[in-house]
């Protein structure tokens, strides 16, 4: 059954806009290194240097994929000192990856189609 949503849609296909803002997100993903470092922020804050470290690429690239997927909603900053630290934005974007992650493992394994805290307790079993 269909989800419910709180945007206008065609009764066919979604808005322009919303589509395209919808491309250019999974674009985003799409990049080994930010999916990695996205994939690092799920489990923790982190500043340049250590995602740097963590994903094998100069302090200068994170900086770089971090400004797009800042840019996009998918990161953001707070600063310590006279550091700055780096988290997911918010639930939904640590959902979508998680959501993959799922994705993935249902059909590399070939598991039942479940929700995903369903599969982190059918894993648990």
């Amino acid at each position: 059954m269909p989800e419910n949503h709180d945007f206008q849609h065609d009764s066919y296909g979604l808005p322009e806009e919303m589509l395209g803002e919808v491309v250019t997100t999974f674009k985003a993903l799409s990049d080994p290194t930010r999916a990695q470092i996205l994939y690092i922020l799920t489990q923790q804050e982190c500043s340049v240097n250590e995602l740097a470290e963590y994903v094998s690429v100069s302090a200068s690239a994170v900086s770089h994929h971090l400004a797009k997927l800042r840019a996009l909603g998918l990161v953001r900053d707070s600063r310590q000192g006279n550091q700055i630290f780096y988290s997911i934005d918010d639930s939904h974007v640590a959902s979508l990856f998680r959501e993959a992650l799922s994705h993935l493992e249902h059909v590399r394994q070939n598991l039942p189609n479940l929700p995903y805290q369903t599969y982190v307790d059918y894993l648990k079993e």
